[in-house]
């Protein structure tokens, strides 16, 4: 028979589901319980509200060195009456940039290039606009003076502008709204110097000339605007780079979560939990360096397979995909360099390493993209922090194989030296801490317990 106080005890010790043990009452009265996670989440969201919002809320604000080139093609010509020789482009050009400069301080880089400059500039993206004076400016401009009194028709002498869409959707609209704003202002000071040169010429000749001829001068340039590298209609109006770029950080960094998770509950280092089911296996006597190697291996399957995926899905959809191989050997370096550097980050501090990459490939990530706001009209916080961003880096790696032709010089160079750095410094700083780690016996088990339970010692 059992020893009926044995079974009076463990009776005892015994509580309906649903009742709390005093360890439980104990827990849940601990300020750490509730303070702590309240305190992690309402810093990270925070963060979080202020990275997401600070830049776009006026990027005009901040906007600084805004870069527009300038072409002055044009050769001059001799005032009519055989005066001297004039070059109007020149003079349009410098009375454009200083009063810019003025109206504007600091916030737009004017700069005076040959047109393969211009164009170079363009195509690379380092140049987000351009103004080209044609190399008969000053010729048509006197042309279209002399129109005004005689009755022959000429045409307005011309200045082409060219915006650059591809570097970006907000960018682009940028460039558009500078040179809406400019041109008439440059158009009618233009018409004014013109105005009094022909009044000078007329009351010295004593001809009068009519209101229909002064009108016509008022604003006599032909402002023409097109696309230095049009986009498809498919193209989201430059903002698929942008979305690509995400996706593939997010393929690296929430993929190294779930690969975390599952790889640590299949070696017995984490529970696993379907439903109501728990389970914690065995622990496998594998170090840390053995584990990190594991999870690295399956995050370069893991981007080997999602690169192609990515890429088959954008082509599904009816995306612009040009260089098809170049961005699926691009997405491979991301993800993988992104998966190197986050699990690394999560075997070096743990659980906090999850939040530590939250920070670092998202919440930082995001606002210094340069995807939707162009780093230019951002404040200089953002500016700085991008160029160790993979957010920022895979945006102009993906902007440079989509609309410019995987051209190295847009970006694309850029990105592959920083990713490949990423890759490096996960691949050295990973291993370096697990090896610290499994030389000083940290092995990754739960502690000894210290002391018997209670109902057990009461047994």
């Amino acid at each position: 028979m059992g020893d009926p106080q044995r079974g009076e005890a463990e009776h005892k010790h015994e509580r309906p589901p649903g009742a709390l043990d005093l360890g439980v009452q104990g827990a849940l009265r601990s300020w750490k319980l509730w303070i702590l996670p309240l305190a992690v989440v309402v810093g990270v969201m925070g963060l979080l509200g202020a990275m997401y919002m600070a830049p776009v809320v006026n990027p005009q604000e901040h906007l600084t060195d805004y870069p527009i080139v300038i072409v002055n093609d044009d050769t001059g010509a001799p005032e009519p009456g055989g005066g001297a020789e004039r070059n109007l482009g020149k003079e349009l050009i410098d009375g454009f940039i200083s009063s810019v400069d003025q109206q504007y301080p600091g916030k737009f880089d004017l700069e005076v290039v040959d047109r393969n400059t211009a164009l170079t500039r363009l195509d690379n993206a380092q140049a987000y606009g351009a103004m080209i004076i044609p190399d008969d400016f000053s010729a048509s401009s006197f042309a279209f003076l002399g129109s005004a009194i005689g009755n022959d028709k000429v045409d307005q002498p011309t200045i082409q502008v060219l915006t650059n869409p591809g570097v970006g959707a907000i960018a682009n609209e940028i460039t558009a709204t500078f040179f809406t704003q400019a041109m008439p202002q440059l158009n009618e000071q233009f018409g004014q110097q013109l105005t009094a040169a022909l009044t000078a010429q007329t009351d010295a000749a004593g001809v009068r000339i009519t209101g229909a001829g002064l009108t016509a001068i008022a604003n006599p340039i032909d402002v023409q605007v097109s696309a230095a590298n049009p986009l498809p209609d498919n193209a989201g109006s430059g903002l698929t780079a942008f979305y690509y770029a995400l996706l593939l950080i997010l393929a690296g960094f929430t993929g190294t979560m779930i690969i975390q998770t599952i790889i640590d509950g299949r070696l017995g280092f984490g529970p696993i939990e379907l439903g109501p089911v728990y389970q914690l296996r065995k622990r496998i006597p594998i170090s840390r360096l053995g584990t990190l190697v594991v999870k690295w291996w399956t995050v370069f399957l893991v981007a080997l397979i999602m690169s192609a995926l990515f890429v088959g899905i954008c082509t599904w959809v009816g995306m612009y995909t040009p260089n098809k191989m170049a961005l699926w050997m691009f997405g491979v370096l991301v993800i993988t360099a992104v998966g190197v550097m986050a699990t690394s980050i999560i075997a070096i501090f743990g659980s906090a390493g999850l939040i530590i990459n939250l920070v670092f490939f998202v919440i930082l990530g995001l606002p210094t993209s340069g995807g939707t706001v162009p780093l230019e009209a951002e404040a200089g916080f953002f500016r700085g922090l991008a160029v160790i961003e993979p957010l920022h880096q895979a945006f102009m790696g993906a902007r440079s194989i989509l609309f410019f032709d995987a051209n190295a010089a847009a970006g694309l160079g850029d990105a592959l030296i920083m990713f490949s750095t990423f890759l490096l410094v996960g691949l050295v700083i990973g291993p370096i801490a697990c090896i610290f780690y499994d030389r000083r016996g940290l092995i990754r088990r739960p502690p000894e317990p210290t002391s018997a339970p209670a109902h057990a010692a009461d047994a």
